[in-house]
């Protein structure tokens, strides 16, 4: 049986390494990264070798810059590159429209969730992207104005990228998923020994359980809120590595001494379990030698100064006199699920007319085979292929276009989303827009309307309709409830994937015997209140002493029968 490992992470899924014994699978990712090149940045770029453009799965865009353009190099036809770039577009003054600051001073990691909010804007954003595929050499550049109106690539991001590999089980043992992570990468041409240093702290969960977190749960605006998914996925946590130095040595087959960092491989006992991990970076701003090997290798109790005596280029240096611990320069939030079901990206990337667009990958296939399908209107000269889930071409006709795809597995309910595709005019430097679309979920609970691509603050409305049989419950935007109305007006601030929840209406089926009844309610609202009166007055309900047994997705009480006739009712308050 195939297994697809979908990781949710910080940044880019590091090569398959030569010793590993399993298999490696593609990921989601998330990260926030902080803006350390002293300029203010315009967009941020990420390199990944032996990929294309249809490897790409998902990618977070609830940024200053919203959906990247994806492209691919084929100039070397054995090593294809893909190219994710957000890039802040131009106002008709010819400024920039969005921007990341320069940190006003030092960032607490703890700090790094409010990246997640567009309107915040303290030094560091989010990104995110996925790949299907073991790749090559990932490389993250921010983007800054050269002084003439033009992106050029700044100073690289020196944080590593993990990997999962995932073993099957065998001999009587359960399946097992290793975490590991690598460091930067070496410059092209490398001037000394040993490649840039960084520190690294290592966090895991301690159980872990099969609630699916998505790619938008890792990173929670409010981390302390229990209500809120977040990287740990529920379970609690703990330092599996307080400190350690990522650096890799130059020719060393292996990456030398601190060229790997691997994680103890965890169980996976009932073969559906998520597996979560945390990887916070820092800078490390401790002595080198003449090589170029970081040579403090352990930190003190203060979490700043180093910890021993060595001697560095012929002296004998007291690390514990020595500052080694900088500033908080990101963290990565990953999971691996090896039962994942197929999925939607969230947006499509614009694109040009006479241009041709990169195959986008729409549909995520998971464990198993899919069937899609389309409704709406794609610009001539595009298709949406139901195979591979694919949309590409070369598109002949500018506007916007609005299409719907629908797709399901085996494992998963079908899952359906509303896309809104803009092809700019030949030469034209698209505008500044933000896209509003619509998911309902479950599919067959409802439909949604109110699509479409706005002016930046633009007002915008989304309706939600629910089926017979089924009631709306709320809209999420970024994974946070953010109106009970199925009449919603969101400002067009970013880039926003508005769900609409629905659930089945409460309903009386048949109880454990003959003549009695149960009743039963959707677990997705929890603010249903069961209440009993005896003669049905308004001022006689109250609430029911009844506990309702939880039963897949619903809540289910049985009716008693028999003694003082009762009346029952669900209230929402």
């Amino acid at each position: 049986m195939k297994h697809t490992i979908l990781t949710l992470c910080l940044l880019l899924l590091a090569a398959v390494t030569g010793h590993a014994q399993g298999i490696a699978y593609g990921s989601i990712t998330n990260f926030d990264t902080v803006n350390d090149t002293g300029s203010v940045c315009h967009g941020f770029e990420i390199e990944i070798e032996d990929c294309h453009s249809t490897d790409i799965s998902h990618t977070y865009n609830y940024n200053h810059y919203g959906v990247p353009k994806i492209t691919e190099d084929n100039s070397v036809p054995a090593h294809p590159k893909c190219i994710i770039r957000w890039e802040s577009k131009k106002n008709t003054d010819g400024s920039w429209a969005a921007y990341t600051a320069i940190p006003s001073g030092p960032i607490d990691p703890t700090n790094g969730h409010q990246f997640t909010n567009p309107n915040v804007n303290f030094g560091g954003e989010h990104f995110g992207v996925g790949y299907r595929v073991a790749v090559g050499a990932v490389k993250y550049n921010w983007l800054i104005d050269n002084g003439s109106g033009t992106l050029v690539k700044g100073g690289a991001v020196s944080v590593a990228a993990p990997s999962f590999t995932y073993y099957a089980p065998a001999g009587g043992n359960p399946a097992r998923v290793q975490a590991g992570i690598k460091p930067p990468e070496l410059p092209e041409i490398p001037v000394k020994e040993f490649g840039p240093a960084v520190w690294v702290k290592e966090i895991r969960t301690e159980t872990h359980n099969n609630e699916k977190i998505n790619l938008r749960e890792l990173v929670s605006d409010d981390p302390n809120d229990d209500h809120e998914k977040n990287w740990a996925n529920g379970e609690p946590d703990e330092v599996e590595v307080e400190w350690q130095i990522l650096q890799e040595e130059y020719g060393a087959g292996d990456g030398g001494g601190n060229g790997e960092l691997m994680a103890a491989p965890e169980d996976l006992n009932n073969g559906d379990e998520v597996v979560t991990r945390r990887y916070e970076f820092y800078e490390y701003v401790g002595p080198y030698d003449e090589n170029g090997e970081a040579k403090a290798d352990k930190v003190g109790a203060d979490d700043i100064h180093g910890e021993g005596i060595k001697t560095i280029n012929g002296v004998e240096v007291d690390l514990s006199t020595v500052v080694v611990v900088g500033e908080y320069k990101g963290a990565q939030m990953a999971a691996v699920d090896a039962e994942a079901g197929v999925t939607l990206i969230d947006h499509v990337s614009e694109g040009q007319i006479n241009q041709a667009y990169a195959g986008r990958t729409v549909v995520v296939q998971g464990v198993n085979p899919f069937t899609a399908t389309m409704e709406g209107v794609l610009p001539a000269g595009m298709t949406f292929n139901t195979i591979t889930g694919v949309l590409s071409g070369t598109p002949t006709e500018s506007g916007e276009f609005q299409f719907q795809v629908t797709a399901t597995d085996a494992l998963t309910e079908a899952v359906s989303k509303n896309y809104v595709l803009l092809i700019a005019a030949f030469a034209a430097a698209p505008p500044p827009m933000s896209v509003v679309d619509t998911q309902p979920t479950p599919v067959i609970g409802g439909t949604t309307t109110g699509d479409g691509a706005f002016e930046p603050n633009g007002d915008v409305m989304v309706t939600a309709e629910p089926e017979p049989g089924f009631t709306f419950l709320h809209w999420r935007d970024n994974n946070k409830v953010v109106s009970t109305s199925s009449v919603h007006r969101v400002t067009a601030d970013v880039n926003h994937t508005l769900v609409a929840q629905f659930a089945p209406e409460p309903k009386l089926q048949p109880g454990p015997t003959a003549g009695s009844f149960k009743l039963v309610w959707t677990t997705a609202d929890p603010t249903w209140v069961l209440e009993q009166s005896g003669t049905m007055a308004a001022d006689s309900w109250i609430p029911s002493p009844l506990v309702p047994v939880i039963n897949g997705d619903n809540n289910e009480v049985n009716l008693p029968t028999g003694g003082q006739p009762l009346f029952y009712r669900l209230r929402k308050p």
